[in-house]
């Protein structure tokens, strides 16, 4: 889908703006035409088209023409133009795809080299790091996110359980709320992908390192470590804890905040990015209160294993003729006021100090939100993931491993060892 945003709909009906953007063009105005590309939902499109639609209120010699879609297809998409150079000029993309598109750090416009645009002080010395390669910046995260554990109050109230605070007592769990309510109630469910986070986390809690070493090709963890993760979903599955790969099959294909059991407070927790809180609480059947607990942390962890990278990112086409409009709009959207205000919420919680700071003063950072930044704040989080983690033949290895072991077509001990031969083999072949 395509929009141009024209200048016609930009002047028309909009009062005076008071803010000022702390980037301002230098030398003459010429008259420039940008392509912005994004994926998202109808709230992400609405407020975006607005932001635009302000963004050339103030910059009335920029028009900027928005090409949006779901996030299906969207790689594939974005592949196709940055081979046959008609990539847009502003684009957003996942962390990952950094070292699909840019592995010696130059296949994106140098952010470096827009500061006189960009007001990157608004940003922290990890977070700026998370879009660095090689020296050059390529990057700016729209957010940081993270998994994090979302109870539902409602029923663990009703089997007279305290939300799990820690691993050993989230495997306690299962048993208790089976007597206490049923079969059909579990203390958490999880996606195949959600669960290889949380086993992440807890292995990165053992060894203090991140989970891949992308110099050396292979995970930088012992095969006793890496056979966690096999044990991990053993456990809970026996245990009740978490739903057997068949029970959750028989509610269909369905998005996890759709299954029923979620929305009838029978599947009583999630392990999700706290950016997606709000999808999952919105389909909760009427008196069901979910709430962040505290994560888990196994004891002498010096870091709590979090999986804490950007939700999105935008980066510069580095063949676009319009590098120092675009770098205005990126900061517009980033660090401007009143570009902050129209993108609002849509993106999850943004990493720019100054915008958070306006969101919180316009009352929007409240609720689960809020709880989960200063949870974020709270842990240790210190260990940065290589990407490589999350490039799409990692994670399908990761997952076809567990997924056989949760159906029964291998046994814990033969996923244990498949977990660590199988994901450094691919580890070896993907990064170059």
């Amino acid at each position: 889908m395509s929009a141009p945003v024209t200048r016609r709909a930009a002047l028309a009906g909009l009062g005076s703006l008071a803010a000022c953007s702390p980037r301002t063009a230098s030398g003459p105005q010429r008259q420039v035409t940008l392509r912005m590309s994004w994926w998202g939902g109808a709230s992400a499109h609405k407020a975006t088209l607005e932001a635009l639609r302000l963004f050339m209120k103030r910059y009335p010699h920029i028009e900027v023409r928005g090409e949006y879609t779901g996030f299906l297809g969207h790689l594939e998409r974005l592949t196709t133009q940055i081979a046959g150079h008609t990539a847009p000029d502003l684009m957003q993309i996942n962390w990952y795809w950094q070292v699909l598109f840019s592995r010696d750090g130059k296949g994106f416009y140098d952010l470096n080299a827009l500061s006189k645009e960009i007001d990157f002080s608004q940003y922290d010395a990890r977070t700026l790091g998370m879009g660095d390669r090689n020296g050059h910046r390529n990057a700016l995260s729209v957010g940081n996110a993270a998994r994090l554990f979302y109870f539902n109050r409602t029923t663990y109230d009703k089997a007279r359980l305290a939300l799990p605070d820690s691993w050993e007592s989230l495997l306690a769990a299962g048993p208790k709320m089976r007597d206490a309510l049923g079969d059909a109630y579990y203390p958490i469910d999880s996606t195949f992908q959600d669960f290889i986070a949380m086993a992440r986390s807890r292995i990165v809690q053992k060894t203090g390192k991140p989970l891949v070493d992308d110099v050396n090709k292979r995970l930088n963890c012992t095969r006793e470590d890496i056979a966690e993760m096999a044990r991990l979903y053993g456990g809970l599955t026996r245990n009740h804890s978490l739903p057997a790969a068949r029970v959750r099959a028989a509610y269909g294909n369905v998005a996890q905040q759709e299954m029923r059991p979620w929305i009838n407070g029978q599947f009583a927790g999630c392990y999700l990015w706290n950016s997606s809180i709000d999808k999952f609480t919105d389909t909760l059947r009427p008196g069901e209160h979910v709430e962040l607990a505290s994560y888990p942390l196994i004891p002498g962890a010096t870091d709590a294993g979090l999986l804490y990278r950007p939700a999105m990112m935008f980066a510069i086409n580095r063949q676009t003729p319009h590098p120092q409009e675009t770098a205005l709009l990126l900061n517009f959207l980033m660090n401007d006021p009143v570009g902050v205000r129209a993108m609002g919420l849509s993106r999850g919680v943004p990493s720019s100090a100054i915008a958070r700071r306006t969101l919180t003063e316009d009352g929007l950072m409240t609720g689960l939100k809020l709880d989960s930044e200063a949870e974020l704040a709270r842990l240790p989080i210190t260990v940065l993931e290589s990407p490589w983690f999350e490039h799409p033949r990692v994670r399908d290895g990761f997952q076809d491993i567990l997924e056989m072991q949760g159906y029964g077509v291998i046994d814990e001990q033969t996923a244990s060892t498949r977990l660590y031969d199988d994901i450094n083999a691919i580890l070896a072949r993907v990064i170059r």
